[in-house]
C-alpha cells in the first residue's frame, strides 16, 4: 500500500485573514455599585469556580484593579475604535492578554446586566 501525503496550500486573501490569539477584554459596567462591591462579586465568582473546578485563579491573574471613570469612556490606545457613552462607569479590564477566562466574561455580562459593555481589544 502506498502512503499518500496531502498538502494544503492556503493563500491569505488579506492581512486580516491572519488571526492572532493575543487580546484582552474590557468591560464598562454602568452600575450604582461601588468598585469595592464589584470587586467582591468578581472575587466570589473566582472562589466558586476554583472550588468547583479545582483551579487556583487569583483576582490579580485575571484582572487589573477596577477603576471608576466619570464621563464618556474612551479606551486608551483604542480611541478610534471603542468609545462608550456610559458616565460614572466602572472599568474592569484583563490583567494581560487572554487573562479573563470565557466563563468569567459570561458571568460579568449576566450579573451586571444589559447595560454592561464588552470590548474585545486585539
Amino acid at each position: 500500500m502506498m502512503d499518500k501525503k496531502i498538502l494544503f496550500i492556503i493563500q491569505p486573501h488579506s492581512i486580516v485573514d491572519v488571526i492572532t490569539n493575543s487580546s484582552t477584554e474590557l468591560f464598562v459596567i454602568d452600575t450604582d455599585k461601588s468598585i469595592e462591591t464589584v470587586k467582591e462579586i468578581l472575587q466570589e465568582a473566582i472562589n466558586l469556580h476554583n472550588k468547583v473546578e479545582e483551579t487556583s485563579y487569583t483576582f490579580e491573574e485575571i484582572f487589573e484593579e477596577p477603576r471608576f471613570n466619570e464621563g464618556k469612556v474612551t479606551i486608551e490606545g483604542w480611541e478610534d475604535y471603542y468609545q462608550s457613552n456610559h458616565s460614572n462607569a466602572i472599568i474592569v479590564e484583563g490583567a494581560s492578554d487572554n487573562s479573563i477566562p470565557y466563563w468569567m466574561c459570561e458571568f460579568i455580562e449576566s450579573v451586571f446586566g444589559y447595560s454592561t459593555e464588552r470590548f474585545h481589544l486585539g
